[in-house]
């Protein structure tokens, strides 16, 4: 609830041998009403997303949404975290599951590959299940792809839906190689990268998705040029 935390709490617990640090950050308020204590609180959520691997956006159900969860949660979307999200209250909802759920995916763009976990805290319903599925997230976050299955991949991707001429020149993937985790990033080697095209790099996400499993992991596709492939 907004205002009523104003420093990061943190608390470390043991899950199959792992370590996670909870961090329960301030309550955001809309725009307009962050004055003097809660400014202050926001700008400690912000130091805290900054150094966390995973969000857990938990939504109160028992009332429809509002644009504060919206705000909420493009911070875990500008930080590229890894993003779970919670819907708690689930006990006393205040519309059916189908409903919810489309409202939600018009909300929340990250809804496609975010696992969602409905809870009562009340009742303790799938609190443990939280836990395992921070573990599960952290893998795919944490995920490396063999080079060699990678290009594999995006050659399947590329000769079932070549890519779109520029202008009537050929455009063409040399090669991809995967140059970060924690989120994954990829780097695709082309002939013309200005031309890769949102929709066909969306094609190419959802591809890698289906292949690899990145459950709740944004994925960064990223296009370059050889001569700026071989000077990073």
């Amino acid at each position: 609830m907004a205002g009523t935390t104003i420093d990061p709490i943190d608390e470390t617990i043991l899950v199959k041998n792992q370590k996670i640090c909870f961090v329960d950050t301030a309550g955001i308020r809309h725009r307009g009403k962050i004055l003097g204590i809660e400014k202050y609180a926001l700008e400690r959520t912000q130091k805290a997303l900054e150094k966390s691997h995973i969000a857990l956006l938990v939504l109160d159900v028992s009332a429809p949404f509002v644009e504060l969860d919206e705000k909420i949660s493009s911070l875990a979307d500008k930080h590229s975290l890894g993003i779970i999200l919670i819907l708690n209250k689930w006990d006393i909802r205040y519309a059916p599951y189908e409903e919810i759920m489309a409202v939600l995916k018009r909300k929340f763009r990250f809804l496609e590959y975010a696992p969602v976990i409905t809870t009562s805290c009340l009742k303790t319903r799938h609190i443990e299940e939280i836990k395992h599925k921070i573990i599960e997230v952290y893998e795919c976050f944490s995920k490396r792809i063999p080079t060699s299955l990678l290009n594999s991949v995006i050659s399947q991707a590329t000769q079932k839906h070549p890519l779109p001429s520029d202008g009537g020149k050929l455009v063409k993937v040399y090669y991809a190689t995967q140059f970060a985790t924690k989120p994954p990033q990829i780097s695709l080697v082309m002939n013309r990268p200005k031309a890769l095209h949102f929709s066909y790099k969306r094609y190419l996400i959802n591809t890698l998705r289906k292949e690899f499993n990145f459950l709740g992991t944004p994925l960064i596709l990223n296009a370059k040029d050889k001569k700026s492939a071989q000077t990073n």
